[in-house]
C-alpha cells in the first residue's frame, strides 16, 4: 500500500523555455547552437540528478522542470546539503548555459519516487513558483526557512560558517536561494567568480531595457541584487559591471537615437 510522506520538496522551472524552443526551430547556425546548448543543459540536469540520488534524495527532471525532495527531519545536515545542491544547479545553469531558474520550496505530503510524483506538496510548490516567485529566484515557504535557520545555527556551533549565503531575505520578506553571493567551497570549485559575475552583468545588460515591462521588472530586480552583493563592494567587480552594463546601456541609447533620426 502506498502512502504520502512528509518531505521538503523543490520545484524548479527554466525561465523562458518556450522562447528558447522557438529559437531552436529557426534555420541557421544560431538555432543549432541554441539547441545544442539546451540539450547540454538538460544532460547536466539529468546527470546531476542521478548523482544526488545516491544520497537517497528523490529527483525527477522532465522537459524544463526539476523536482527534488527528501524526508523532513531525516538528517539535519541533509537540508543544508540539498540547498547547496539546488544553488549549485542554479549557478551552473547560469554560468555554463546562460539559463535562469525560478522555483518554490515547501514542506508537505508527497509520494515521490523515481517513477511516481503525486501529492499536495507538488501543487503547493508549483503555486509558490508560478504565483509568488515572480523574479528569477527560487523562493522558500516560511516553514522551510524556519527549519533552515535551526539547522544553520547548529552548523555555526560546529564551526561551519559558509551557509550564510545560501538564502537571502528579499524586500517583500520572501527568502530565496541567493545566487548573487557565492562563498560555498563546493560551488567555487566549478566556476570562475569573475566570469560568473560577468555573465550576470550580460544578462542584465541584454534585457533591462526590454520594451516588455514584465521582462524589464525581472532584470531590474536582478540589477538591484547584483549591486547589493558582496562582490559589488570590490572595485574590480564594479569595473566589470560598468564595462558590461553601462556601456551596453550607452550603445542602446545611441541605437535608439539613430532610429529616431532615421524616421
Amino acid at each position: 500500500m502506498v502512502k504520502y510522506e512528509r518531505r521538503i520538496l523543490c520545484f524548479i522551472d527554466i525561465l523562458g523555455f518556450s522562447n528558447i524552443i522557438k529559437k531552436t526551430m529557426k534555420e541557421g547556425d544560431e538555432a543549432q547552437k541554441e539547441l545544442d546548448n539546451t540539450c547540454n543543459a538538460l544532460d547536466f540536469l539529468r546527470e546531476y540528478c542521478e548523482k544526488i540520488r545516491k544520497y537517497k534524495i528523490s529527483t525527477n527532471q522532465f522537459s524544463d522542470s526539476i523536482v527534488i525532495s527528501f524526508p523532513w527531519k531525516k538528517d539535519d545536515w541533509e537540508l543544508i546539503a540539498v540547498f547547496k545542491s539546488i544553488k549549485l544547479i542554479q549557478v551552473t545553469l547560469l554560468y555554463r548555459y546562460n539559463l535562469l531558474l525560478r522555483g518554490g520550496i515547501v514542506i508537505g505530503n508527497i509520494l515521490h519516487t523515481n517513477k511516481i510524483l503525486i501529492g499536495p506538496a507538488m501543487i503547493d510548490a508549483y503555486m509558490l513558483e508560478s504565483k509568488c516567485a515572480n523574479s528569477p529566484r527560487i523562493i522558500l515557504d516560511p516553514k522551510v526557512v524556519s527549519e533552515f535557520n535551526k539547522f544553520n545555527n547548529k552548523a555555526k556551533q560546529n564551526g561551519i560558517n559558509d551557509n550564510n549565503f545560501i538564502i537571502h531575505k528579499d524586500l517583500d520578506d520572501t527568502s530565496y536561494i541567493d545566487y548573487f553571493n557565492i562563498e560555498e567551497s563546493e560551488i567555487m570549485k566549478y566556476i570562475d567568480l569573475k566570469q560568473y559575475f560577468k555573465v550576470l552583468c550580460q544578462h542584465i545588460a541584454a534585457n533591462i531595457n526590454s520594451t516588455d515591462i514584465s521582462i524589464r521588472v525581472k532584470y531590474l530586480w536582478m540589477r538591484n541584487k547584483l549591486k547589493s552583493s558582496k562582490l559589488f563592494l570590490l572595485p574590480e567587480y564594479r569595473d566589470i559591471y560598468r564595462s558590461v552594463v553601462t556601456n551596453k546601456g550607452k550603445e542602446k541609447r545611441v541605437e535608439e537615437t539613430e532610429e529616431n533620426w532615421a524616421r
